[in-house]
């Protein structure tokens, strides 16, 4: 059963701002071609025909405002109310929730941003104890009018569609790890440049010869020149780089694989470090920069080629 997250790999993948030059890598890493955008949207909807019926769980998303008199950030009795009301209806729900700040155009830049900042700490504040996945304090809208003096709530329910036990495999402890590691990437991004302070994502189209740190087929170069693009376009942003192996089976899947190009037992190390040279040796500080491998702890794929990866997380 494919999660939201497996198949947002399936259709989203790539970097479709610049030139999609791989489509599928992560379901067939032997298919590699460049196609138009046209062509990937229309996929897009055979992919969803395919596999939508087959979700473990849907998510409907929802939008409430919580709007502010002028030059205060102290929320209403009427929107206490409205929060009150939000927290008994999903208290028992899984959530995902987004709060947004604004003020209106009065005032300095750093003024209504630091406005924006407390209005959205109050509202946080308030829907405690719902778990907040991101807090964002955008500062001074276009406008002069109410309506810019608010923060805006997101809500979204993933609600689980769980069979009949008796139709289905019971996942095993691996399998369900690799599911969780699954939902805490940010697979589905069109650009590096998507990414915001501690999300984790892979660096699709860079591959390993088995047993090495040795980079495979033009994709890995394709990959590597477009995250060191965004680096020099973000020249505040650090990443920790880390690697990892595939197929552990048998043995303690904290030991690091061998590296049979030097003989060490640090593959998943060395495969990181292979990235933070390319990067380095390309003009970004190796002041943004930090490495490390994390050998078979935290595995992606049912197929397991696919887990001998590397992956960054923004830092800063």
């Amino acid at each position: 059963m494919l999660s939201r997250k497996a198949v947002n790999v399936l259709l989203k993948i790539g970097e479709f701002q610049e030139n999609v030059e791989y489509f599928i890598i992560y379901t067939s890493s032997s298919f590699h071609s460049t196609i138009s955008s046209s062509f990937v949207v229309r996929m897009k909807y055979i992919f969803l025909f395919l596999f939508v019926p087959c979700l473990g769980f849907t998510q409907t998303t929802s939008k409430l405002t919580i709007y502010f008199d002028n030059d205060t950030y102290q929320i209403s009795d009427k929107y206490k109310a409205v929060i009150d009301s939000l927290k008994q209806k999903h208290k028992t729900d899984s959530l995902n929730i987004t709060l947004e700040g604004f003020a209106n155009k009065y005032a300095s830049k750093a003024y209504n941003k630091e406005l924006s900042e407390r209005r959205v700490k109050k509202v946080q504040e308030a829907l405690s104890p719902l778990p907040i996945s991101r807090v964002i304090a955008m500062g001074a809208t276009n406008l002069y009018d109410e309506k810019s003096r608010r923060v805006d709530i997101q809500v979204t329910v993933t609600e689980y569609n769980i069979p009949d036990s008796s139709s289905y495999k019971k996942e095993t402890v691996v399998e369900a790890n690799k599911r969780r590691m699954l939902s805490s990437r940010r697979l589905d991004i069109t650009s590096y440049s998507d990414l915001e302070l501690y999300d984790k994502t892979v660096l699709f189209g860079v591959f390993f010869k088995g047993g090495t740190d040795k980079m495979l087929g033009s994709s890995s170069i394709i990959t590597l020149r477009k995250l060191l693009k965004f680096l020099k376009g973000y020249p505040t942003r650090k990443i920790l780089i880390t690697g990892h192996i595939c197929c552990s089976e048998g043995r303690d899947p904290s030991t690091d694989g061998r590296n049979n190009r030097n003989g060490s037992n640090t593959l998943s190390l060395d495969r990181a470090k292979v990235v933070y040279e390319y990067l380095i040796k390309n003009g970004i500080s190796k002041d943004r920069l930090q490495y490390e491998g994390k050998a078979y702890l935290e595995p992606l794929d049912w197929e397991e080629t696919r887990n001998r990866r590397v992956e960054i997380t923004i830092t800063q």
